[in-house]
């Protein structure tokens, strides 16, 4: 039964109830921006586009952050590394491609921030130069070919469109060695950036003395205190448009320092830890606090509370006369853990239901469907009635108000991808690249043919009705919590890009502009 008017004092019982009391250590997808965790929704290279990213470190103490970037399709690292702050430090980098056609043509990371990284990107004389000079880190395949094979495409450009996640490891010290010294800044630039790089060298080729993070990896780190906020902007050179979006950004995310080598897996989303035994995490719905606490084993899924959405929303406009174009980027930032065979075996776990496959098992040339339902809304209302497809289809013919949500299986949709682009009347690809993001992943959402051109759009990502299609719907939910609580959807993070072109300004002027909106959304927590 769905809860709509939960009170603070049954949040309360929630808490008591597992022995949680109040100024427990508790995630929480913080509204002001700011966190230990920063996910970035979308990067792409894609049609001339280039992706900028910073991350700022608000407060007086030294950062230690893994930055990892995943590919869309089943969000396999492709970059990550270490990026050492310096307090109050910023650090920026941008990603570009070198061709917009070739299948061996990566995304490319280019810096000239001063920040200690590790490996060492600005200066490395290893890696491919520009021609002003800078140095770029390409980035690779490495986790979808060979041994880590799965049903996905192998080739580079698979790199070219994803997202990326920031996880502070913990904060650096002087405490056995000179390290904070080291990564802070003195005239701009780090004090002693090599000295923190060679802590990182294998055991087998330097003395503890000089390798000594490689030894001991938690030697001058303390426990992560957060305060880092980010942001990402996709910039299209040629026609002059830029659009900025605000990472998302996880408070108390770990209670310890998780300091791991620059190659390792960890830490990432799934390791979440807020005591030695649960992962909790805080998240209100319809304006109640709710405190959902998860065994430490499955720490991903108090993440996935956290961006956990029964309903979709946001707007779409693609007038002619102003050559209007919408997409909307859709990441399920936690849905590796769910589907990746390579991880999870051959059954996805709730509250997905469909495997994205290893290279042995290939069966869907690289998907990992999940279901919901849509409806359009011109700006005036039900305009043309209710959107199906097919359209005429009987039940969404009849009736005046707010149409049924549900219907017969011609309403059901699919997303295949982590990152998936949603387009509007455009041409489908991979036969044409979504015209703004340049997305070889795209589902495009034809609303044109009935007269739609502006209004917004209404995903259904969970239903409690069962009748055969719409049965798998209803298996997207969260696995109950220790209380028995349920989250009902899908975790979903991303935003609205629009563009638009004026050329009656001025004779032989053309007026470029964008713009990037945040999905709005609602959840449902079920209560025990």
């Amino acid at each position: 039964m769905k809860i709509r008017s939960l009170t603070t004092a049954i949040g309360a019982c929630l808490l008591t109830g597992l022995g949680v009391t109040p100024g427990v250590q508790a995630m929480n997808l913080n509204p002001l921006g700011t966190g230990q965790v920063l996910i970035y929704p979308y990067y792409t290279v894609n049609d001339g586009n280039q992706t900028l990213i910073t991350v700022v470190n608000k407060t007086d103490a030294g950062k230690a952050v893994k930055v990892r970037f995943r590919e869309s399709r089943n969000a396999r690292a492709v970059l990550d590394f270490h990026v050492y702050l310096s307090p109050f430090d910023v650090w920026t980098a941008a990603l570009f491609s070198l061709s917009d056609t070739s299948t061996s043509s990566p995304a490319n990371l280019v810096t000239n921030d001063n920040s200690c990284t590790v490996p060492r990107i600005k200066g490395n004389v290893t890696l491919p130069q520009l021609s002003n000079g800078y140095r770029y880190a390409p980035f690779m395949n490495y986790a979808y070919v060979s041994g880590n094979d799965d049903a996905g495409a192998d080739s580079l450009d698979r790199t070219r469109e994803g997202y990326l996640e920031m996880i502070e490891m913990g904060e650096v010290v002087n405490r056995e060695r000179t390290s904070l010294t080291d990564i802070t800044h003195s005239g701009s630039v780090p004090s002693n950036c090599s000295r923190v790089i060679a802590a990182w060298l294998p055991t087998t080729a330097a003395p503890e003395a000089t390798a000594y993070w490689s030894f001991n990896a938690q030697r001058d780190i303390d426990p992560p205190q957060g305060g880092l906020f980010g942001s990402g902007t996709i910039v299209d050179v040629l026609a002059g448009t830029m659009m900025s979006y605000n990472a998302e950004a996880i408070d108390r995310f770990s209670d310890i320092a998780q300091h791991a080598a620059p190659a390792a897996p960890a830490p990432s989303l799934a390791s979440a830890r807020t005591s030695a035994d649960t992962a909790v995490a805080t998240v209100f719905d319809e304006g109640v606090a709710i405190t959902s606490v998860f065994p430490q084993s499955r720490a991903i899924d108090a993440v996935s509370a956290l961006f956990m959405q029964d309903q979709l929303l946001n707007e779409f406009s693609t007038a002619a006369s102003v050559a209007g174009a919408s997409e909307w980027v859709v990441t399920m930032p936690t849905k590796y853990a769910y589907t990746d065979q390579a991880i999870v075996g051959q059954t996805a776990i709730a509250p997905f239901t469909h495997i994205f496959p290893s290279a042995s098992s290939e069966q869907n040339n690289g998907i990992a469907a999940v279901d919901f339902r849509r409806n359009f809304f011109g700006r005036e209302g039900r305009t043309n009635q209710f959107i199906c497809d097919p359209p005429g289809a009987a039940e969404c013919m009849g009736g005046i108000g707010i149409p049924p949500m549900l219907g017969t299986s011609a309403r059901l949709q699919q997303w295949f991808w982590t990152s998936n682009v949603i387009s509007f009347n455009q041409p489908q690809a991979p036969a044409t690249a979504s015209r703004i993001l340049g997305s070889r992943l795209t589902i495009n959402h034809q609303v044109s043919d009935v007269g739609i051109f502006d209004g917004w759009y209404f995903n259904l990502l969970y239903s409690t009705i069962g009748n055969g299609v719409d049965d798998r719907i209803q298996a997207q939910r969260l696995r109950p919590d220790l209380a028995g609580g349920i989250w009902n959807g899908l975790p979903i993070i991303g935003f609205w890009v629009v563009s638009y072109t004026n050329g009656q300004l001025t004779p032989g002027v053309l007026s470029n502009y964008a713009a990037a909106y945040r999905h709005r959304g609602d959840n449902h927590y079920e209560a025990p």
